[in-house]
């Protein structure tokens, strides 16, 4: 046996949902904007993103942290493109997060949220709606640090 579970280069997909017919590691380049990205000008000083598939579970990790973040005519959600991979949209996959340079108040949570090949930021407090996290929260000339992880069905 050895010790190991090999798995080919290729994918072989199997019709028997409970035999494990994939897993892949790998890196993703997570970059930030908004929905209308406008004049938005990002510097990184930590741009990471990794993922690991098992099956069609899906788990990513980002680190971004800018050295420069300059936006005026930038508007909509905030967004992380580079997903490797497209969510199943059947449910909201939702992950925890670190942040800085969101000001959005009496709102004292931000996390993940997973859609389609987007990880939108969302946030929610005490006594407040969930609300995403637009560029009028995140103002321009500060720094930006969003770390985090969150799992998702493909």
């Amino acid at each position: 046996f050895g010790g190991n579970l090999s798995f080919p280069a290729v994918e072989v997909p199997s019709a028997d949902v409970n035999t494990l017919d994939d897993y892949e590691e790998g890196t993703w380049p997570p970059v930030l904007s908004f929905a209308t990205p406008g004049d938005l000008s990002v510097t990184y000083a930590t741009q990471v993103g990794r993922y690991t598939k098992v099956g069609r579970l899906v788990t990513l990790t980002f680190a971004i942290v800018t050295a420069t973040f300059t936006h005026t005519t930038a508007a909509g959600q905030c967004q992380i493109s580079g997903v490797p991979f497209t969510a199943n949209n059947a449910t909201a996959w939702m992950g925890a997060i670190r942040w800085g340079g969101i000001t959005k108040a009496n709102y004292t949570d931000v996390y993940a949220r997973v859609a389609d090949v987007l990880v939108t930021i969302g946030a929610s407090g005490s006594a407040q709606a969930q609300s995403l996290v637009t560029a009028a929260d995140m103002p321009t000339g500060g720094t930006v640090v969003l770390i985090g992880t969150a799992q998702f069905e493909v």
